[in-house]
């Protein structure tokens, strides 16, 4: 029970921001002469979009008796920052040089060394999850993505549908005079939302980001991506071999910025820049592959890649000196003098091709900050870049694969020798990448697990730098405060002056669930304690939660590739559950549950009320049953298909399902004289799906798994 002390406390915070929050508010900014047409205004924010001011002109039934008026243009309040928001894909604690990697990613270096490092921010465990979270503010259930959009289900926690009273950071900032933009990876887009037919609300355009340039889903081939701009699906690589995604957004990225700029030189930005890097595929460019195999960074393998990580960090810093280092987990990944030199070969080229892949990535990234730099806008540009949305992925298995969409149809291990008929064209078009899990387990250093646990640090403890010159004193400083993904957009709305709505298009809002950071900016804070107090986790049955320093946790009872077994039918009490006090234990390796068991009631007790609060429930431990499993698809009651007109793009959620069907496919076509072949119809790719096609004039149908 809290004491009155900290009540009267919580309460004079609590006024506090509310007091702050109305006088950001009641502080209305206008210039020019009312009415003219250059007079502009910022709002209250109270109500978006903001009411239509009342007319102030004269109207006679003469129009030269009468006189003009014009409403002011919206603006954000004076000095408000531009905003670039950066989020990589699937890494690790341990895998930017920033934060000990060795893997080489100097924009991330450049804005610790000019802004601030931070050790302890986390995510969700997963993709949507984690990207929900971050731009709405809210937890990730409380925004329907308790998981991806293409495992959704039927519940509100579950139903990858952000709610209309969860407005996302996009559209605040649009409504309060910002130009915003969404560049990259959306997993946010229901499944059942993703084709061209829409409905497009749920799309970046339709949540608040005015230009929006990549793809829709969980990954993409980087040679030939899925893209689209806005709605529009585009083909920017036809007829240009070589071109790669990475490069060709960031491309993209700097046109629009450039053209904002010379537009509108005094018009705010915020760019939400998330690449498909370092999800797999992993597919970097051969300049960036032969770099990184030059640097002979693996070939010691990954129990000295993580000693040698782990020593890295000390040196930096960037976690405690008396931090452990858990013992190599023998009994899901094998040490590496464990395995043949067939494995060794092909793991090498394996973790060669990720590397170059996330320094391709951050090359990438470092040249849009340098285009910001160029226009003479980076000292007041806040720059904040999440290096992962979730840990490692280790999808790839303890073996790896050349095709990823195999680990989605129950194949996580392809025998070695198999692997290496792809040896040579690792990380190109011809293959559909992942690593192998021993790697995974090293680029999360300190901590253990991976992606998918969110239990463990592993699995949700990133990294980040902040830079804001001239606001961010203290550079190069290190900061410790225990934060989540949440805390971003209350950290933007303060440093921008902007106050979350009460009101969207007449929706009551709900309220944001993360906290500012704004206040570690400062240097005398840089030792204060978090305000980001309780935190729970929890994905596919595996939860957690972090209260004030201690951390309850349930024991991993499945690794990422183990995704077809049963699942545990009661993830709330069918679990070992683990304690840690990570104010003494930064890697989470000290279980000390033993030692006090009234701690570990009164944590599951508050887990629950958490869950209950943020719509956790019911818990589901499935996996891969829950990606067929039934949900709203504009297909339902179909019974035939006709396709008159070629037609590319069409997502599954929106295609006949043939999958535990009895179907029949008919096509009405000519064939010259001469024969023909080519492709009838297909869904997928040469990675998984299936093909109807004339092959030496005869009809072929192919499934591949």
């Amino acid at each position: 029970m809290k004491s009155a002390r900290q009540i009267l406390i919580g309460g004079m915070l609590a006024v506090a921001a509310m007091a702050a929050a109305a006088s950001v508010r009641a502080q209305i900014q206008t210039t020019g002469t009312p009415g003219s047409p250059g007079a502009t205004t910022t709002i209250s924010g109270k109500q978006l979009p903001a009411p239509d001011p009342k007319f102030g002109g004269v109207i006679t039934n003469d129009a030269l008796k009468s006189k003009p008026w014009w409403a002011p243009r919206i603006v954000p309040p004076k000095d408000a920052p531009n905003v670039l928001l950066i989020i990589t894909d699937d890494s690790g604690f341990g895998v930017p040089s920033t934060f000990g990697g060795v893997i080489p990613t100097p924009a991330m270096d450049r804005l610790a060394k000019n802004g601030l490092r931070y050790n302890n921010i986390h995510s969700t465990a997963l993709c949507s999850p984690t990207r929900a979270a971050l731009i709405t503010g809210r937890n990730h259930h409380s925004a329907g993505f308790g998981v991806i959009s293409e495992q959704s289900t039927g519940f509100p926690g579950y139903n990858s549908i952000i709610a209309e009273d969860k407005a996302t950071i996009g559209r605040i900032l649009k409504d309060n005079g910002y130009a915003t933009s969404w560049f990259g990876k959306d997993h946010n887009v229901p499944a059942f939302a993703a084709s061209q037919v829409g409905p497009f609300d749920k799309w970046p355009i339709g949540m608040g980001f005015e230009y929006f340039y990549g793809f829709v889903g969980g990954d993409a081939n980087q040679w030939q991506p899925n893209l689209f701009r806005n709605t529009t699906q585009i083909y920017p690589f036809e007829g240009k071999p070589g071109w790669n995604l990475v490069t060709g957004m960031a491309d993209d990225a700097i046109d629009y910025l450039s053209r904002i700029n010379q537009t509108a030189p005094t018009k705010p930005f915020f760019m939400k820049y998330a690449p498909g890097a370092t999800h797999a595929p992993h597919h970097p460019t051969k300049e960036w592959v032969d770099k990184i195999h030059d640097m002979h960074l693996f070939d010691e393998g990954w129990n000295k890649l993580r000693d040698r990580i782990f020593e890295n960090q000390k040196r930096l810093g960037v976690i405690p000196a008396d931090t452990q280092l858990e013992p190599w987990p023998t009994k899901v990944l094998k040490n590496w003098d464990d395995c043949t030199p067939e494995e060794k070969k092909l793991f090498i080229k394996q973790v060669e091709i990720f590397a170059a892949y996330e320094a391709y990535n951050d090359y990438e990234i470092g040249r849009v900050i340098q285009a910001v730099e160029d226009m003479g806008k980076l000292d007041n540009t806040l720059i904040i870049y999440i290096n992962g949305d979730n840990g490692t992925s280790a999808e790839g298995g303890p073996l790896g694969t050349p095709n990823e969409v195999a680990f989605f149809n129950g194949i996580n291990a392809m025998p070695v020798n198999v692997q290496m008929k792809w040896y040579d064209v690792w990380g190109t078009e011809q293959t559909y990448n992942h690593m192998s899990a021993g790697w995974s387990w090293a680029f999360d250093t300190p901590f253990t697990w991976f992606k998918q646990n969110a239990s463990k640090l592993g699995g949700v403890g990133q990294c980040m730098t902040v830079s804001w010159p001239g606001h961010i004193k203290d550079v190069g400083g290190l900061r410790q405060q225990f934060m989540h993904v949440i805390d971003v957009v209350p950290t933007i709305l303060e440093a921008a002056g902007i106050p979350a709505p009460d009101t969207v298009d007449g929706i009551k809002q709900a309220p944001i669930e993360g906290t500012s950071f704004v206040y570690t900016f400062d240097a005398k804070n840089a030792k204060e304690p978090t305000r980001h107090k309780t935190q729970y986790f929890e994905m596919f049955g595996q939860w957690a939660l972090y209260h004030e320093g201690w951390m309850l946790s349930t024991q991993v009872n499945r690794a990422p590739w183990e995704a077809f077994g049963p699942a545990n039918p009661d993830p709330l009490n069918n679990q070992v559950l683990e304690l840690y006090n990570l104010d003494k234990d930064f890697s989470q390796s000290q279980n000390v549950a033993a030692k006090f068991p009234d701690k570990v009631k009164e944590l599951k007790a508050m887990f629950i009320e958490e869950a209950k609060k943020y719509q956790v429930f019911p818990m589901d431990a499935s996996v891969a049953a829950r990606i067929v499993a039934p949900r709203p698809n504009i297909t339902a009651g179909r019974t035939e298909f006709v396709y008159t007109k070629p037609m590319v793009g069409l997502p599954q959620g929106d295609s006949p399902v043939i999958l535990n069907s009895s179907y029949t496919i008919t096509a009405d076509i000519e064939v010259p004289a001469g024969g023909a072949e080519g492709m009838i119809l297909t869904s997928g790719g040469r990675f998984g799906g299936y093909g109807f096609y004339l092959l030496k004039g005869k009809p072929v149908f192919l499934s591949i798994t």
